[in-house]
Order: C-alpha cells, then structure tokens, then sequence
C-alpha cells in the first residue's frame, strides 16, 4: 500500500487514536483491538511511510517530528468526518479552544459563551502556552489562545487582545493615588509575584535588572487571582495584567515602562485550509470589563485597548 492509500488506512486512524494516549495499552482498548495487534499496525505503517513516528524517553513515548504531523493528520481526518456528520444533521461543529485558566476566565470568557449561544458545542484544553501549541499541532485543538510573544512561524495567529501591566495595591497605599507609575518608584516595595518558572515572572526579574531596581519579592503565587488576593490580605503590592479585575479596597496602576500583555488566536492553517477559524470573530469582539470602566485608568479594571483585525503573526511585540 503506497501514497494516498496508504493515509487512508485504517492504520492512520489507529496510530491517530495511540498519538492522543501515548499508550499502547491505552489506545488498544479505544480501539478494541489487541496490544500486539496495534504495535504491529504501527510499525508496519512507520515502515512504509520510511519514518520513525516515537522514540523512548525514559518510560515515556514521545512523538517524532514526523509522528507529530501524522498525528495532526489522523486528527484533522476525524475531526472532518465528525464535522460532516453533523453537518448532515444539521448542527454546528465542535470548537477545541486550549488556553490558559487566566485567558480563560478573563481574556475570552465573553467569546466561549457567544460560540456556545451559536449553537456548538465547546471544548476546553487548560494548558500553559507550550501544551496549548502542542494541542494545535497534534490536532487536539482547533484554537489556542496564548500570551506574551507571538506564536512560531509555521501558525497562523492573530493578536485579540493588549493589556497594561497594572500594579495593584491596597488603596492606603502610598502609590494608589498615582495615575501611572514607573518600576523605579517601585525600589523597595513589598512583591507577590508569580512563580519561577512562570512566563510573567521571568519578563519581571527581566525588567527590574534592566531598570536597576532593588525589587523585593515577598511571597510567590500560582495564578492571577492568588496574587491579587494575598495583595488583599496585606502580603504586598502585585503586578499583573490589566484584564484582572481588583477588588473594593484595591487599586489599579498602570506601570508605563513595562509593556502591555498581547494576546494572540493561534490555529494551523493546513487545518482550515488556509483561512482562520469560522468562530474567530466572536475572539476578535471586544471582551467587557468586570466591573464598570472607571474615570481613570488607575481606578478598577484596566480595559482592553482596541485591536484591529488582522493577521499579525509576523508582528513583533
């Protein structure tokens, strides 16, 4: 069996249904076949097709370059065949957005709810930014909203969103009249940041070296909400992204010299054939504050600055 035949093999679909579980085992019980029977299909396909599709790291199984393309392959494949059947039945496809829980809660909360209103059925992928671009290219997702620096070359994106970083404090706090400060007024202030290995985190340590700040970090934290509310508990002031609504008693600033937030709708062209998601729109629309818009920009939450529509993938923040 050669050529296309041989991607329309039943093999593809079987070896599709063993990249999702990275188990043998696991993926012959999807299939309802046995596990020999299943690692022989593979090999068999793998040495056709004259590529290795997994290798051994340690205990685990992990994707190829070339098995991670043919596993997006195999999941375009069934994706399609379930679009057309509901198609045929007159209902809407399914949308895989793989996000952030951050992104999630206050970035595109607005834009799930409308693609559900439509009528589809949504599924979510909670991941940090590598796993959100790993689910795209094996096909698990058909979106992934991520933050910070655009996605690689070979995506197709668009930036949704920008937002300042803000330093929010308690209101008695000497910054909280201010209207927007600088990371030197922040020399010896109290800290809650994000952890270590957090994206936020090290364009932080980035930031405050360049800037020659003596900043001091007090207690760390997994996740926007836990900064914000140990700044509640009086721990120390946070800095976080200008989506995140502060409660009563807190303050907003905008810090001017660390730059705003990007958000980008990442999806693979070869599996839109070229053109965005039809549900991109409803991402593009602007995402409402959580509370009413204050007078000033330090006070509450910090909206969302306006983004025109466009791919921007090659655009460097």
């Amino acid at each position: 069996m050669k050529g296309r035949d041989l991607l329309e093999s039943d093999a593809v679909r079987a070896f599709g249904v063993f990249a999702q579980h990275r188990n043998f085992t696991a993926a012959a019980a999807v299939l309802r076949i046995s596990q020999p029977s299943l690692h022989v299909k593979i090999r068999k396909l793998a040495n056709a097709l004259g590529v290795q599709l997994y290798e051994r790291d340690g205990r685990q199984l992990v994707l190829t370059a070339a098995g991670q393309r043919l596993a997006a392959f195999a999941a375009d494949g069934a994706r399609r065949a379930e679009e057309l059947l509901r198609e045929l039945s007159g209902r809407l496809p399914d949308l895989t957005v793989a996000a952030g829980q951050g992104a999630f809660r206050w970035v595109i909360s607005r834009a799930i709810r409308r693609v559900s209103q439509e009528g589809r059925r949504v599924r979510v992928i909670t991941a940090d930014r590598d796993a959100a671009l790993a689910a795209l290219s094996s096909g698990r997702a058909d979106l992934a909203v991520i933050g910070y620096d655009p996605p690689p070359r070979h995506f197709e994106a668009v930036q949704i969103r920008r937002y300042p970083q803000v330093l929010v404090v308690d209101g008695a706090h000497p910054l909280a009249d201010r209207d927007r400060l600088r990371l030197s007024d922040l020399d010896g202030v109290d800290l809650v940041v994000p952890l270590p290995d957090r994206p936020h985190r090290r364009a932080l340590e980035r930031a405050f070296l360049d800037a020659g700040v003596d900043w001091r970090p007090v207690a760390e934290a997994d996740g926007w909400d836990l900064l914000v509310h140990f700044v509640k508990l009086g721990i120390g002031a946070s800095i976080v992204n200008g989506c995140v609504p502060v409660p009563e008693g807190l303050k907003a600033v905008p810090v001017g010299d660390l730059p705003a937030v990007r958000y980008w709708a990442v999806w693979r062209g070869q599996r839109h054939g070229g053109e965005p998601p039809d549900s991109l729109h409803h991402f593009l629309a602007a995402q409402p504050a959580q509370a009413e818009p204050p007078a000033k920009p330090a006070r509450g939450v910090a909206t969302a600055e306006p983004v025109k529509p466009g791919r921007l993938a090659r655009e460097e923040p």
